[in-house]
């Protein structure tokens, strides 16, 4: 063996047994009685959280399939389908009583708590074990004001929906009792969560309380399914009412020719369409409502799936912020705004708001006069013209709120913005149908297809991109500067925004009840479904791009938070500088 190969092998071995040594001496400092993952709390909340979490996602399959399911949306199974929904509605309403009684108002569970600790049937220990601390208000949920002003407008109206349901149970066919008890459910279903978002959906529910997380899971369901049957059946009352609607043309047209029969078939249709569109079976499935009032109706249940929307987005952050301990503040009594530099944003917007008001009465003239392409076309070109001004007031916002400082994350604030990217995908998703169509169309060579379909399209989702990514942005900007307290730069424009975003809602709530412009009439089923889902979360992006721009109008420029900010985050700005 040669020296060199003498001194590498030496040197291996020393090496070696320096590893060896240093790593007897780091596992001889190691602590021995550690607990196991089985007994650490951190394990646990994760356990749970992850088991909850899937209960959920499986949940929400299997309440999809058996909406889209033939066998189950057949009459054979209309009892059994009418159970699941009852199922559903019934441990939701049996978990807000849970959340009421013990956790919210825990008042009344410590007395009886007490009571049978005086009548010696519990211990004083397992009454220690089980009684309730008070609640604490310390999470996100629906934190900003016009977030919970819409749950309860659009609970409200949902709640009507419902209403009105339980009341045509009893008219024209009777129907079965389990569907009175599935409407009734129904109803006090959202009137409770209704209560429970406006009021007190800052809860930060216990650690670790399976029955809490379980619960606000299965809420979370309940919402999802609730939105995509309503979806669903939006479609299937579209899809009928174009059907009926032709069934009545033929008719007219067949009695055309008879003279002394004209004014009686035009009666007779106009009511057959308009009033009792046909007499429904006991095993009626489909929302009795939507056949009776019609255009009304439809609007309740736009309103009922945003609220559907809003609640499974604040169940989601109350369920993911569970058990976390963040100091108690005092929760405000009053509201306060400061109006000053609103005047010109708000009346150049009320412009607008009556352009569009002229725009949906000269849709009703035209299309009252037999000429529904132009009543299509007002509407395209009035929702081009709103789109392109909205667009440039957006770039003239981020131009004039440049000289903001930017703070750091709010309270309430990821609620909106998830709020915000679900509004935004429903906006994605329907001009992308309707460029989708327009192209179909194109290599089809429809007749009446139009380059204004394009530029409509192609404008709205460039305004809604621009706008979502600046809302965004603007959420995050304060006045902590002299200047900026006294000048107050971009309010005026935020303002036109808030009034603009408010009838861009009104305008798409017109729009997905009597017209939508640029989607033909006949359409695949597989569009038709595309256009259902996405309509109510136009809708809703318009509704809460406005509460957001309300947010930002209202703290933006506020004194209180050049204050707080000086005083809460001056060390970590010293940091940062060091």
């Amino acid at each position: 063996m040669s020296d060199k190969e003498r001194l590498r092998m030496k040197t291996s071995i020393e090496s070696t047994s320096s590893d060896v040594t240093v790593l007897s001496d780091y596992s001889s400092t190691l602590p021995e009685n550690l607990p196991t993952w089985t007994k650490n709390q951190k394990a646990q909340t994760f356990g749970l959280k992850s088991l909850t979490a899937l209960y959920t996602l499986i949940l929400t399959i299997v309440a999809f399939i058996i909406e889209i399911s033939p066998t189950w949306q057949s009459d054979a199974m209309h009892i059994e389908y009418t159970i699941f929904c009852v199922l559903m509605y019934s441990i939701a309403i049996l978990y807000f009583i849970y959340l009421y009684a013990v956790i919210l108002y825990p008042i009344v569970f410590n007395t009886i708590l007490l009571y049978l600790e005086r009548i010696h049937v519990l211990s004083v220990h397992s009454v220690k074990k089980w009684v309730r601390p008070e609640p604490v208000f310390t999470g996100e949920g629906a934190g900003t004001l016009y977030l919970r002003l819409g749950t309860l407008l659009f609970g409200t109206l949902g709640s009507v929906l419902w209403g009105s349901e339980i009341f045509l149970c009893f008219f024209t066919e009777t129907r079965h009792n389990i569907y009175v008890v599935k409407y009734i459910f129904a109803f006090v279903f959202t009137y409770m969560q209704m209560h429970f978002l406006c009021c007190n959906s800052k809860i930060d529910l216990p650690k670790n309380s399976f029955i809490a997380s379980f619960g606000m899971m299965h809420c979370i369901a309940v919402n999802l399914w609730v939105w995509f049957s309503l979806c669903l059946a939006k479609a299937v009352y579209k899809t009928n009412k174009k059907t009926l609607k032709l069934q009545a043309n033929e008719e007219k047209w067949k009695k055309k020719n008879m003279t002394e029969n004209v004014t009686e078939a035009i009666t007779t249709t106009v009511a057959y369409v308009l009033e009792g569109e046909g007499e429904f079976s006991a095993s009626e499935k489909q929302l009795r409502s939507l056949y009776k009032l019609g255009s009304a109706a439809n609007f309740l249940l736009t309103t009922l799936v945003e609220f559907s929307l809003i609640a499974a987005a604040v169940y989601f952050i109350i369920w993911k912020h569970e058990g976390e301990e963040n100091p108690q503040e005092a929760r405000k009594k009053h509201v306060r705004f400061d109006c000053k530099s609103t005047s010109v944003g708000i009346f150049a917007a009320l412009v607008l708001l009556i352009g569009s008001f002229v725009s949906i009465s000269m849709h009703y003239i035209y299309n009252n006069s037999d000429k529904p392409r132009v009543a299509d076309e007002v509407i395209g070109i009035a929702e081009t013209v709103l789109f392109c001004v909205t667009l440039l007031a957006v770039f003239a916002a981020f131009i004039r709120m440049r000289k903001l400082q930017y703070r750091l994350h709010a309270h309430g604030q990821v609620v909106d913005e998830i709020l915000l990217i679900v509004g935004l995908a429903g906006e994605i998703v329907y001009c992308s149908t309707g460029l989708d169509l327009y192209v179909n169309e194109r290599l089809e060579n429809v007749k009446g297809t139009t380059c204004l379909t394009v530029v409509a399209f192609v404008c709205r989702i460039v305004q809604v991109v621009v706008q979502s990514v600046f809302i965004l942005v603007a959420s995050r900007l304060r006045s902590l500067s002299a200047s900026n307290i006294a000048n107050q730069p971009g309010k005026q424009i935020i303002t036109f925004l808030v009034v603009c975003n408010i009838n861009l809602f009104i305008y798409h709530t017109f729009e997905t009840i009597e017209s939508n412009f640029g989607f033909p009439h006949k359409m695949a089923t597989v569009y038709s479904a595309l256009l259902n889902i996405s309509s109510p979360l136009v809708v809703f992006y318009r509704f809460h791009s406005s509460a957001c721009l309300a947010e930002i109008w209202k703290h933006a420029y506020s004194t209180k938070h050049n204050h707080s900010h000086n005083v809460h985050h001056k060390p970590l700005e010293d940091h940062h500088i060091a």
